[in-house]
């Protein structure tokens, strides 16, 4: 066990070869990428499930929330792909490797900085690519069904614009806490969580 990690710390902290350079940074992208991939499934999921559950209190007659008139089948099918869909998101972000950047030792916080904002801006063009696939085939779907697509196309928008300028930012100040205020390091991926909820939110 100690041979293993001595092993991971000269791959991290090694940077006088080229290979051991390649494998510096292709462990810094595999821990960004699953990171911000995760925290963005969080996000699309909990919208999902959120807008799951309005739409069966719509059902009910208890919110007003969807401007069309639904059937009860159209709505209780509407509520159960969404649910289904948004649960799905949640337990692939559950089984990845979410914190794994907090995990990351040897790297200088520009590092991870950088590293996080290339992996949330390559997630966010992944799910505007969804979003354009999902998008042809809409035709007589229910309007919770659209919203819910719609749902993809802001959170991918908000992980190219919002989270590069206020969630990476915010989370990197929470790893850099000083000791008096150690409690809040472990709070960077539930800060990006937060702040890219609400940029999604705002742009939907």
């Amino acid at each position: 066990m100690r041979g293993s990690s001595e092993r991971y710390g000269r791959i991290v902290t090694d940077t006088h070869s080229t290979p051991a350079l390649v494998k510096r940074y292709a462990i810094l992208g595999y821990g960004t990428i699953g990171t911000m991939g995760d925290v963005g499934l969080m996000v699309l999921g909990s919208l999902l499930v959120g807008l799951s559950i309005a739409v069966l209190l719509e059902g009910f007659g208890i919110v007003d929330a969807i401007t069309e008139e639904l059937s009860t089948g159209a709505t209780l099918i509407s509520a159960i792909v969404l649910a289904v869909v948004g649960l799905f998101c949640l337990g692939v972000a559950s089984e990845g490797p979410l914190g794994r950047g907090r995990q990351l030792v040897g790297f200088q916080p520009w590092e991870i900085g950088i590293g996080r904002t290339l992996a949330v801006f390559v997630a966010g063009l992944l799910g505007l690519l969804v979003y354009q696939l999902i998008t042809g085939a809409l035709d007589g779907v229910p309007i919770p069904v659209v919203k819910g697509v719609e749902g993809i196309r802001a959170v991918s928008v908000a992980g190219m614009t919002v989270m590069p300028l206020l969630g990476v930012p915010l989370s990197l100040l929470a790893r850099l806490a000083p000791d008096p205020y150690a409690w809040a390091r472990p709070a960077d991926i539930p800060i990006m969580f937060v702040v890219w909820t609400v940029g999604t939110m705002v742009i939907l």
